[in-house]
């Protein structure tokens, strides 16, 4: 028994030398709310830098800088997206497309189908079955037509979803 109270004893006295730095850091309470903090808290930063780093390079000063715009040269000035002849030779089914022109003539009978055409001359088929408009289109009135393209093998058309009057 004299054996086990010395070895008691001499716990007590020098166990104190060997708490050090890493004991208060691994109880339960710094592991529970603590440390997901600090990780909260690193992750926020990394985060927050990352974002702060992906604009830095010079914006210049001038109000006559030059605009970022694509590469040319590969046929896409005379072919833009807003044109009758950009929709028949970019667009793919299920693009949505704004044009501006005329209602020139009744393709159908049977269903409620126009061509249209817009500034420079160029004809496309609308179907107007699905459009959200009461009121057929005038002939002699400018509009702006909202729609989505439908392709087939040989043809290209739009279903009209919306079209207004240009005022």
């Amino acid at each position: 028994m004299l054996l086990r109270e010395q070895a008691h004893q001499y716990k007590e006295l020098y166990s104190s030398d060997k708490t050090g730095f890493l004991q208060p850091l691994c109880t339960r309470g710094f592991i529970r709310y603590v440390a997901p903090s600090l990780f909260m808290l690193a992750l926020l930063v990394c985060a927050f830098c990352t974002i702060n780093t992906s604009n830095a390079a010079p914006q210049g000063f001038s109000a006559q800088s030059q605009q970022r715009s694509g590469p040319k040269g590969f046929g896409l000035e005379e072919t833009q997206p807003n044109t009758v002849k950009g929709v028949l030779h970019n667009a793919k089914t299920d693009d949505y497309v704004v044009l501006e022109g005329r209602f020139v003539a009744t393709t159908s009978d049977k269903t409620v189908t126009y061509k249209f055409q817009d500034a420079s001359g160029d004809l496309i088929d609308v179907d107007l079955s699905v459009s959200n408009n009461a009121v057929a289109p005038l002939s002699d009135v400018t509009y702006y037509l909202w729609g989505q393209v439908n392709q087939s093998l040989f043809t290209t058309s739009i279903k009209a979803i919306e079209y207004t009057p240009m005022i």
